[in-house]
């Protein structure tokens, strides 16, 4: 099963969630529904709990990359 995490902080790229103690990632704009939206307050709001898919490692930033999209079937 996919972990889960909070939405924590939105950006005009994307959002970060929160999916475990000190550990966030970010949720690229493109990630976050299988619909294009312009911007992340479309499909969610900060303190939403998401299920996400840790697709890569940024390893100069030390967090993981996350997908909405495949967390999910249908993206939401």
């Amino acid at each position: 099963m996919p972990p889960r995490g909070r939405v924590t902080k939105p950006v005009p790229f994307g959002v970060f969630v929160q999916v475990a103690d000190a550990i966030e990632g970010l949720v690229q704009l493109k990630e976050l529904t299988w619909t294009p939206v312009e911007t992340p307050a479309e499909v969610v709001q900060v303190g939403d709990e998401v299920t996400v898919v840790v697709t890569e490692i940024d390893r100069e930033r030390r967090r993981p990359v996350l997908s909405r999209r495949q967390g999910s079937a249908d993206g939401r």
